[in-house]
C-alpha cells in the first residue's frame, strides 16, 4: 500500500462526507449497537452472506483490526436528522492493480422509502473512489437473488462480468470504471435534485 493511499485513508477516517440527504460518518465503536441491530436482521444477514450473529465483542475486535489496515474505509450512514440509517464500505483498495471493492451497503428498511438514501450513498462512495482515491476500477458483487441491488448496480454503469459462487451462494460480479460511471451519474444526480424539490 502506497503512502498516498494510506494517508488518504487515515484522513478519511476523521472526515464526514456530506450529501444532500445523508452524511457518511467514519465508523467508530459509538455505532456498535446500530450496526449489530442492522446486520443481525435476517434479510441483511442473507444478502451480506453473514452466517453468524455479530456481537459487541466481535465488533470491537473487528474495529481494532480495521484501524491497523490502510486499505479499507467503513462509514456509518446518517440522515440529515442525525439518525443512523445504515452502513457502506470501500475495501480491498489496491492501488498497484488500480481496483477496489464497494459493499456492505445497508439502508434501514424502516426509513428507506423516505428519500433516495441508497442512491446518494452510492454516488458519494463512487465519487470518493474515483475523485479522492483515484482508483480506476470498482468491483461490486451482489447476491444473485438481490434484485434491488443488481438493478441499481447496473443502472449506475457497472458492467456484468461473470457469475461467481461464495460459500455456496450465487453472486453477480460487476466492474465499473470512471467513464461508465460518468455516463450515468447525471441522471442519478437528477433524482437527488427531484427529491430536494418535493
Amino acid at each position: 500500500m502506497s503512502n498516498r493511499i494510506s494517508d488518504i485513508i487515515k484522513k478519511s477516517r476523521t472526515e464526514i462526507i456530506e450529501g444532500t440527504f445523508v452524511n457518511l460518518v467514519p465508523f467508530t465503536l459509538v455505532d456498535t449497537d446500530n450496526v449489530i441491530r442492522l446486520r443481525n436482521q435476517n434479510k441483511n444477514r442473507h444478502f451480506l452472506n453473514q452466517s453468524y450473529l455479530i456481537t459487541a465483542d466481535g465488533q470491537a475486535k473487528w474495529y481494532e483490526d480495521y484501524l491497523l489496515r490502510t486499505n479499507d474505509i467503513y462509514w456509518s450512514v446518517y440522515n440529515k436528522q442525525k439518525k443512523f440509517i445504515g452502513t457502506v464500505r470501500v475495501y480491498d483498495i489496491d492501488e498497484d492493480n488500480d481496483i477496489c471493492d464497494q459493499g456492505s451497503l445497508i439502508i434501514d428498511e424502516e426509513v428507506s422509502a423516505e428519500a433516495p438514501y441508497a442512491i446518494e450513498v452510492e454516488i458519494l462512495t463512487l465519487d470518493y473512489i474515483f475523485s479522492v482515491l483515484k482508483i480506476g476500477n470498482v468491483i461490486n458483487e451482489d447476491r444473485a437473488d438481490n434484485k434491488v441491488m443488481n438493478s441499481l448496480t447496473k443502472k449506475l454503469g457497472f458492467k456484468y462480468i461473470k457469475d461467481t459462487v461464495k460459500d455456496g451462494n450465487k453472486y453477480k460480479y460487476y466492474l465499473l470504471n470512471p467513464e461508465d460511471y460518468e455516463k450515468n451519474r447525471e441522471k442519478f444526480s437528477q433524482i437527488i435534485d427531484y427529491w430536494m424539490k418535493r
